[in-house]
């Protein structure tokens, strides 16, 4: 009876973080026998023809000598029962390997990068792709720090935490910035604590206060934002575009670039921008003020569009949610480019990102004697406590509608067209 044998991906026992165990199957006489290796892997970091662990996984090295191992005991065992004219059962090669196994095997130490990587996977299957985007870009910046494929969480103690936030600091990162990758790690370790991947007293974040920083006022006065609205530019040009997309955003309760660059015909009903927000799956049913309706209407006259089809001519991906994620962040970065050659132009003096489309809009009602309250509401924040949270919500689409519409011609200083 001939003995042959493969590594499988066993894609019926996921374990709870999503990996999946590789395991050797042993085959004689159209039954098979099978042994755990100990590894789990994302079923990405498997290449099933040449039965290894890719190399964008961080262990790759130490998972394949193991494989190799494990394949050389294998075929050993065939040839060594083969010369002796007897036949070997895939139960007796797996006792041999386990017995050499139990001797050699030294436990790996659990590993920040792998488990990063690993949260990542999850994150981008759930659709979370700006978060998958966040651990990714603070794991990245352990990974070029350390200059290592490999992290034990216990390395990552209170002196590292000191020495890693130096280096940024001295790179020449702000607080808010470096605060931002801290408390990405710091949310890996609470995750593989509560996991019990690792001991609670592993725990560097105990007597390491991240710090941050007050940030800047990111409002315009009505007045400056007055002059970005009206400053005559060239119809079609690409700043046109993203001022545009800057106004649009004020004009619709400082919606967030991220929802506004997505919009579908789908969206639009009964005269209203209805939508789920992203970031915190909020309903939203703001209605369309004549200036709104004037900025659509040089894309709607100029496109046919599907109803699943974006209304902007802004974003190309659709189908891919990591190319979306990115096309959306690319999207902005060209916005803030054109909004700072656009306040030079208006002689504003201000650093004028996106966000102070969101900011200056609350900013506006606060002066028009609007309470926090119904600011908060409209912005779609709990403000105060949970119990006058439960009020606001009561607020009527009548309510906000109007405070936006007063909003809007303070500014523009006439209702519209």
């Amino acid at each position: 009876m001939e003995t042959t044998f493969k590594i499988i991906l066993d894609k019926r026992h996921p374990k709870k973080d999503l990996t999946l165990p590789l395991r050797l199957r042993i085959f004689q006489n159209r039954d098979y026998k099978e042994y755990t290796l100990g590894i789990s892997i994302i079923e990405t970091d498997w290449n099933e023809q040449l039965q290894e662990v890719v190399k964008s996984n961080p262990s790759h090295g130490i998972y394949n000598a193991k494989i190799a191992s494990v394949k050389a005991k294998v075929r050993k065992a065939i040839l060594f029962n083969e010369d002796e004219e007897t036949i070997v059962t895939p139960e007796e090669i797996i006792k041999q390997i386990s017995r050499k196994h139990q001797r050699k095997t030294i436990p790996e130490k659990p590993d920040i990068l792998l488990f990063g990587k690993q949260h990542i996977a999850k994150l981008e299957s759930a659709g979370q792709i700006g978060n998958a985007i966040v651990y990714s870009t603070a794991v990245n910046k352990l990974r070029k720090y350390t200059n290592k494929d490999k992290l034990p969480f216990e390395e990552v103690n209170y002196s590292f935490i000191e020495r890693f936030n130096t280096v940024l600091l001295a790179e020449g990162l702000k607080v808010n910035a470096i605060s931002n990758y801290m408390r990405t790690i710091r949310a890996l370790f609470n995750k593989a604590i509560r996991e019990d991947i690792i001991p609670a007293n592993y725990y560097p974040f105990s007597k390491f206060k991240i710090k941050n920083e007050r940030t800047i006022n990111r409002t315009l006065t009505i007045a400056e934002m007055a002059s970005i609205a009206t400053h005559d530019l060239p119809i079609n040009s690409t700043i046109w575009h993203h001022r545009n997309l800057f106004m649009l955003s004020f004009c619709l309760i400082g919606m967030n670039f991220s929802d506004l660059l997505t919009l579908t015909p789908e969206n639009f009903i009964d005269g209203r921008v209805v939508f789920r927000r992203r970031k915190t799956h909020k309903v939203y049913s703001i209605l369309i003020q004549p200036q709104v309706q004037d900025i659509l209407n040089n894309y709607l006259r100029l496109r046919s569009c599907g109803p699943k089809d974006y209304i902007l001519p802004f974003i190309t991906n659709k189908n891919n949610p990591v190319a979306l994620k990115k096309d959306v962040l690319q999207a902005i970065k060209n916005t803030n480019d054109y909004l700072v050659k656009l306040v030079k132009i208006c002689g504003i003096n201000k650093p004028v990102t996106t966000y102070y489309a969101r900011y200056t809009w609350a900013n506006a009602a606060r002066t028009l004697g609007y309470s926090k309250d119904k600011i908060s509401e409209a912005l779609g924040h709990s403000y105060g406590n949970t119990v006058t949270g439960i009020y606001l919500d009561n607020y009527s689409d009548s309510v906000i509608d109007e405070m936006n519409e007063k909003v809007i011609i303070h500014l523009f200083g006439v209702k519209g067209s």
